[in-house]
């Protein structure tokens, strides 16, 4: 049965008369309550808005214990979001996080300013762990065309029609199928960019392809000068001999050099963390 409001305001009340108290501490009356804290920040978010509920006085929170001030380290609150996404499959609400989780939505307010860009920057720092085999193939199946058989076919002799190839479907927003070549890259770079933290300033023929500036920091809004080449493979980039020294980014769709001594943003990965 689903816990009521009006249930854990009674319940409040009851703890605090017989402990003869205008005020309650929330430990107090988890000792002597069934109800969970998680059910308390679902329904108040906060202890102090479910004791004026109540009509008892809130907390003082200078008397709060030195442990509750201890300020929580941000990959603790984004390993959460992952945690509460794997458990519940889907993006972690401000009701799933004060209802399941550790935390409440304060301190992700305070420092990604919304539930949202937090959860993405847990995305991006920790990825999403598949639960199972089974929704794991669901997931491929997405994109997936189950070929069943490419058959021989008799080609007139005369037949000189060149084939247009495109690469493995995507569907990532107006993008169907994934690049194949360096401009692909360079197309797909240009929708995301901006997400990513890039502000580009010139792009060129000669090398390096990108010149523009990358956030590093975004609590403090921090960003730094960089020089970007697009290349398909990150391989590539050794291949067309170019001098690494000037180079700060290597943008590519699949990064295959294992003993780069350049950074590289892998565009096939990045794009499973952004909605379409």
């Amino acid at each position: 049965m689903k816990i009521q409001k009006e249930d854990i305001i009674k319940d409040i009340q009851r703890v605090a008369k017989t402990f003869g108290v205008k005020s309650l501490k929330s430990k107090d009356f988890l000792k002597n309550s069934n109800y969970k804290l998680g059910s308390i920040r679902y329904h108040f978010e906060t202890w102090n808005n479910a004791l004026i509920a109540a009509g008892l006085e809130p907390v003082d929170p200078n008397k709060i214990i030195n442990e509750h001030r201890i300020e929580i380290k941000d990959d603790l609150l984004l390993k959460d979001l992952i945690r509460l996404y794997n458990e519940y499959g889907k993006e972690p609400t401000q009701d799933l996080i004060n209802s399941k989780g550790k935390y409440s939505t304060k301190p992700y307010r305070k420092r990604w300013k919304t539930i949202s860009n937090a959860f993405l920057i847990a995305k991006i720092n920790f990825g999403i762990e598949i639960k199972s085999e089974v929704s794991k193939e669901e997931d491929e199946k997405k994109n997936y065309i189950n070929v069943k058989i490419i058959p021989e076919t008799i080609k007139p002799k005369s037949l000189n029609k060149p084939r247009v190839v495109f690469g493995e479907p995507i569907n990532f927003r107006g993008l169907r199928f994934a690049p194949i070549n360096e401009q692909g890259v360079v197309y797909l770079f240009g929708m995301i960019s901006h997400e990513l933290g890039f502000l580009i300033e010139s792009i060129r023929t000669s090398y390096p392809d990108c010149e523009g500036k990358r956030c590093f920091d975004k609590d403090k809004n921090q960003w730094e000068h960089v020089q970007i080449e697009f290349e398909y493979c990150s391989s590539n980039f050794l291949q067309h001999g170019h001098d690494e020294k000037i180079c700060d980014v290597i943008v590519c769709w699949v990064h295959d050099w294992k003993e780069c001594p350049i950074e590289v943003l892998e565009l096939k990965s990045v794009i499973r963390y952004l909605s379409n």
